[in-house]
């Protein structure tokens, strides 16, 4: 009889446990992809299911990141996981390894307004608004260095790490693009004088094509381009392959991204959206995915780390006061 009470007890305990787990999430066990788009007027991180649109719900460092409303842009991760973010004054700001906070990573002196954000093994490169200025930051220690665009370069928002390796600039100027041999520190001219004149924003690469959002006469504008040689990035593209994917209404055009779903998602800077395209990216949305932003700036699919030590933490507190509870009846 005693025996069976314990093994009662026990299972009663068990069940318990599973159910705390349950309302705990997996604990350790992988992490929840998402869709994280930086507001520049809050200083925000949102985030949403990719697959949805839902929006999810952040720890309280992500609004605003690291505590401070200053305009966040661009993101990025390391081979690590870790998130960082640009900053205006030139802070970037990285997550910290359980995916709960930020803290300032490294902050480049002169307060340069900082936009997007790219990164190979050993260095973060960030675009300078207004300047033909970019900056390459060492992942190991913050430190930075000045990298001064081409001649010709007017100013930069959108870079990329390209499929060849090579650092890809886009003068938001004129949509010209440009690459930088991080090797043999040379500059090349991508793409050339695009057939329809405006300012742009972002690239995004996708095979031997290239994707750019822009503002032409202003409304926001998707658009794509081929290389001139298919496989062969050092041949540049081809202005004349220049392809019309589709508007994201009257508004600034600004970070895009393609998902792990094969659709371009593109940020509406003035309406707060976010657009997408359909699979394959020949044509965008008839209306916003998403609504409701405050100055969305860029877009970045990352990881939020699953709860480990915390949730195991928190289990251990309800275990503690469950068996205190019981001592005293």
């Amino acid at each position: 009889m005693v025996m069976m009470m314990k093994t009662t007890g026990r299972r009663q305990r068990m069940g318990w446990l599973a159910a705390a787990l349950c309302l705990l999430g997996p604990v350790g066990a992988g992490a929840q992809l998402l869709l994280f788009v930086s507001e520049y007027s809050t200083g925000n991180l949102r985030a949403f299911d990719p697959a949805t649109g839902t929006p999810a719900t952040l720890p309280p460092g992500y609004t605003p990141v690291g505590g401070s409303s200053v305009g966040a842009d661009g993101m990025v991760t390391d081979s690590s996981g870790r998130l960082y973010v640009n900053r205006d004054g030139g802070v970037v700001h990285r997550r910290s390894a359980d995916g709960l906070t930020f803290s300032a990573f490294t902050t480049i002196s002169g307060s340069p307004t900082l936009l997007d954000l790219t990164r190979n093994a050993t260095h973060l490169f960030a675009a300078s608004y207004g300047t033909p200025t970019l900056y390459r930051i060492s992942l190991t220690d913050g430190s930075w260095s000045a990298l001064s665009g081409p001649s010709g370069f007017g100013t930069s928002d959108g870079v990329r790490i390209g499929p060849d390796g090579r650092l890809y600039a886009v003068d938001s100027s004129d949509g010209e693009i440009y690459a930088y041999d991080l090797v043999t520190a040379t500059w090349s001219t991508f793409l050339t004088s695009p057939p329809t004149a405006g300012i742009a924003s972002q690239m995004e690469f996708s095979g031997d094509h290239v994707f750019v959002s822009r503002t032409i006469g202003g409304e926001g504008r998707i658009y794509r381009y081929s290389l001139s040689v298919p496989g062969n990035y050092t041949t540049g593209l081809d202005p004349l392959s220049e392809t019309l994917i589709g508007s994201i209404g009257t508004t600034i055009a600004t970070g895009i991204r393609i998902g792990p779903d094969s659709r371009l998602y593109a940020n509406a800077f003035n309406n707060g959206e976010v657009w997408r395209s359909d699979v394959g990216i020949t044509t965008m949305g008839a209306s916003p995915w998403v609504s409701g932003l405050n100055s969305p700036a860029s877009l970045y699919f990352a990881a939020i780390p699953e709860p480990s030590t915390v949730g195991l933490l928190a289990i251990g507190g309800l275990i503690a006061l469950r068996r205190r509870r019981r001592n005293t009846r």
